[in-house]
Parts: structure tokens; C-alpha cells; sequence
């Protein structure tokens, strides 16, 4: 072999070892950057979890908004000042077909509520009204000389009645009452005679019968 073979020779094994050297630096590399890979993408996990709850905020944000303005839309919409207002009233009826003349106490509840319930209109507007009228008793000593016709478009209430007599005031606890159905102030059910009453129950009608020392002082459907 002569010497300019062996020197080719020889840079050839240099070269192969020098290619060697280095796919063995870059595979070492390799492995010890994978660790800060891995941690890069934990923490753009990290931010992509905070991006979430950022959008869920503001979801919720956006619900509340929208409930607040249906809720203001429907107050303009029924000429109301509050999402829930009690109006009351006196109708004084003349005589007619020789009745004597009727004073009709109106007690109207109105709310707007969003989300709406089930027995709201479409815009959330729900309204209790209460026709107060003679009652089946004759004397306010009965406890049953007035009576107040509910209407409204649920099957059931909760009522509460105020009383007031002499300077002495008190809020009496509230009380369920189902349609068609005729209770006492204190919600117990009447036992009374249907042909006393001095009118015929509508159909899906409230009847609850007190004495004028009581007032209606709120109704809500359930």
C-alpha cells in the first residue's frame, strides 16, 4: 500500500468518526430539550385554560346583560317602573236591573321576570289580578263579608294578607291556594255553602274569603 492510500484511508475513518460524533451530540440534545418542550406546552395548556375561563365569564356576563334588558323592555312595554308592582284601584258600578250600586276593589299584581317562567307572555309580562266584592257573611263579624276573586294563569298560589284594625297592624304568613278552590283569610279550606255566595266562581278561580280588617298584600304564582 503506498502512502498516498493509507492517508486517504486514514481521513476517511476521521471523517466517519466525526459524523458519528455528531448524530451522537444532537440525539443527547435531543433528550434534553424534550423536558422544555414539554414544559412549553403545559404552559400554553396553562393559557389556553385561562382563555376558557376568560370566554365563560363573559358568557355569563352577556346573560345577565340580555336578562336585564328584556326585563327593562317589559317594563316600558306595560307602563311599569319596577320589575314587580302592586296597583290598586276602586270601581264604583251604578245600579242595574234593581241591584243596588257595587264598589268593586281592584288589587293588580304585575311582574316582568327573565328568564321567563312558564306562565309568563312571551316577553316575560305575568299579571295577578284581584276583584274584591261582597262576600257571603252578613256582618264584618262573620269574618266572611268580603271575598276576593282571583284570577291568574297558574293553577297555584301563594298569598299573604295584611290585617290592620285600631292602630294595630300585622303581616299574616303566607299560604297556598289551588284554582277553583274557596279558602278563609288564614288559608283553610271554606266549608261554607256555595249558594250563599253572592256570585258564581269562574272557571280556574281563586276565591279567598276575609273580613275588611284584611288586605291582600302580595301574590305570586308557583
Amino acid at each position: 500500500m503506498s502512502a498516498k492510500t493509507v492517508t486517504i484511508t486514514v481521513a476517511v475513518i476521521g471523517a466517519i468518526a466525526t459524523l458519528g460524533a455528531a448524530l451522537l451530540s444532537n440525539s443527547n440534545k435531543a433528550k434534553e430539550e424534550a423536558p422544555s418542550i414539554q414544559q412549553t406546552a403545559s404552559g400554553a395548556g396553562a393559557i389556553n385554560v385561562g382563555h376558557d375561563a376568560i370566554i365563560t365569564n363573559n358568557i355569563a356576563k352577556s346573560a345577565a346583560e340580555e336578562a336585564a334588558e328584556r326585563v327593562q323592555a317589559c317594563e316600558v312595554q306595560h307602563g311599569m317602573k319596577i320589575a314587580a308592582e302592586k296597583k290598586d284601584w276602586v270601581e264604583t258600578i251604578p245600579p242595574q236591573n234593581g241591584d243596588p250600586e257595587t264598589v268593586v276593589e281592584h288589587f293588580n299584581f304585575h311582574f316582568c321576570e327573565w328568564p321567563k317562567s312558564r306562565y309568563a307572555d312571551g316577553d316575560g309580562y305575568l299579571e295577578i289580578r284581584v276583584n274584591s266584592v261582597t262576600g257571603p257573611g252578613d256582618s264584618e263579624a262573620s269574618g266572611e263579608d268580603e271575598a276576593d276573586r282571583i284570577a291568574a294563569p297558574c293553577p297555584q298560589l301563594t298569598v299573604a294578607y295584611q290585617y290592620g284594625h285600631m292602630g294595630d297592624f300585622e303581616n299574616k304568613p303566607p299560604f297556598t291556594v289551588a284554582a277553583n278552590t274557596i279558602v278563609d283569610v288564614d288559608g283553610t279550606l271554606w266549608i261554607g255553602k256555595r249558594s250563599t255566595l253572592p256570585f258564581y266562581p269562574d272557571e280556574g278561580e281563586f276565591v279567598v274569603l276575609r273580613s275588611g280588617h284584611y288586605a291582600i298584600g302580595s301574590a305570586r304564582c308557583q
